[in-house]
């Protein structure tokens, strides 16, 4: 009797949580894929207004498959990701303190699009040791309801997860906010006593890879700085 039930219940879940998964992961690709084509509008909108201003300025567009685009302007890059799996937040997230959620709890499952923000040159010259930014992330259900969690306004604008699906408008405001927080995140230098030291194994890791590891948050960095932050 109790396998039964066990089976039962696994049929259940394949019914309704499983399915629900699949539905937000072809949502989420739907919605990934007007960001893409927004991305390149913008793309064309900033060269063809940019083009007789200076001709020093890089603008262009690069589609990475499925799950991956990137805009590089001057000397950044601005890579949106989404996520192939599906989450749901933690029972004291938010979320589902809502009522929207409260009445339908598959409501809170959602799919991830990230936004990160990459020096152009750390692409460019293959640098494996610098950090890029995670400048805002996208959660879209399977309704198309969304809100954003990032830096600066993209993290209160777009937090009404229960009031309505994602449309165009909010995209274009989405992609400019994070290209106009890339702009004014600046490279700053470190200080000069955190960089004064420079192993050989380091001055060769830098001869392959054209330069310092570099990131905006971290101004320029050694390798083994880097790898003893992270360990």
């Amino acid at each position: 009797m109790e396998e039964v039930e066990s089976y039962k219940h696994i049929l259940t879940l394949l019914e309704n949580k499983a399915s629900v998964k699949q539905q937000i992961f072809k949502t989420t690709s739907a919605v990934f894929n007007q960001f893409k084509q927004v991305l390149n509008e913008i793309c064309l909108d900033m060269q063809a207004d940019f083009a007789e201003k200076s001709q020093l300025v890089e603008i262009s567009y690069s589609d990475r498959g499925d799950f991956e685009v990137q805009l590089k302007f001057s000397g950044d890059v601005l890579i949106l990701s989404m996520h192939s799996n599906v989450f749901s937040f933690p029972p004291e997230h938010e979320v589902n303190k809502l009522k929207y959620v409260q009445e339908d709890p598959y409501r809170q499952y959602c799919g991830i699009i990230h936004i990160h923000n990459f020096l152009a040159d750390s692409l460019k010259y293959n640098r494996g040791s610098d950090v890029g930014n995670l400048i805002g992330r996208i959660f879209i259900n399977k309704e198309e309801h969304f809100f954003v969690d990032g830096q600066s306004q993209l993290g209160f604008l777009f937090n009404s997860f229960h009031k309505g699906k994602l449309h165009k408008e909010q995209i274009r405001k989405i992609l400019e906010l994070a290209i106009i927080y890339c702009m004014e995140f600046d490279l700053l230098t470190p200080p000069f006593e955190n960089v004064r030291l420079i192993s050989l194994e380091e001055k060769q890791y830098m001869g392959s890879t054209s330069g310092y590891p570099t990131s905006k948050q971290l101004g320029y960095k050694f390798k083994a700085e880097l790898e003893n932050k992270i360990n």
